[in-house]
């Protein structure tokens, strides 16, 4: 089966939509380009929203087609054979996504701890270098890099570079977490305020 692409669900549901893709792949004569970039969007979704249940619904029914279908079979002609490549690579892509979720690497957020003061000040001021960080979690520079090469990995934060300092952000999956562990607080901040922050160091060519 071959032809346009059916486009995943933008709501919570993506474990359903996720089995409903995988019993359409098993009963079609073949698995055309379409599946293939539904799941893969599918997948992206889920892990940029750090929704669990719909990687795993992808990596189970993907293993699962992968038994029934094509382990061990012998005499697969070569698209099959390129079916069979293209779902081991997404079951390896949903495996993946779920080992960087944040629970499964145990983030752990301690309301109060650097961790989580981390995430809310990205949240609340995009772009903070680790100087204002330091300054916001009362601690120094060495400790801000600690803490976001852990929420770097964990893929909940970016990180880019505004000339000569770190400019960090949070990722939808970072802000998806905090809204989740209840540590999602954006209240605006009005100038002349004490909480208010400078803004993110600029090259003085830019200014």
């Amino acid at each position: 089966m071959t032809g346009r692409t059916e486009t995943p669900p933008a709501g919570p549901d993506r474990a359903s939509e996720a089995r409903r893709l995988i019993d359409s792949m098993e009963h079609a004569k073949s698995i055309g380009e379409g599946h293939f970039s539904a799941l893969g969007m599918l997948i992206n979704d889920a892990s940029l929203c750090a929704d669990e249940a719909a990687l795993v619904a992808v990596q189970d029914g993907l293993q699962w087609l992968h038994r029934a279908h094509y382990l061990d079979k012998a005499n697969l002609d070569p698209d099959q054979r390129e079916e069979r490549g293209r779902i081991l690579g997404l079951i390896d892509v949903a495996h993946w996504a779920l080992r960087r979720l944040p629970s499964g690497l145990q983030l752990g957020l301690q309301p109060g701890g650097h961790a989580a003061r981390f995430l809310q000040s990205v949240a609340s001021h995009p772009g903070m270098n680790n100087q204002q960080l330091a300054d916001a979690l009362g601690t120094d520079a060495t400790e801000v890099s600690r803490v976001g090469r852990k929420l770097l990995s964990a893929g909940v934060v970016w990180r880019r570079k505004e000339w000569r300092h770190n400019a960090w952000d949070i990722t939808p999956r970072g802000r998806e977490y905090l809204e989740r562990a209840g540590l999602l607080t954006e209240a605006p901040h009005h100038e002349g305020s004490p909480d208010t922050l400078p803004p993110p160091t600029r090259r003085p060519d830019l200014a």
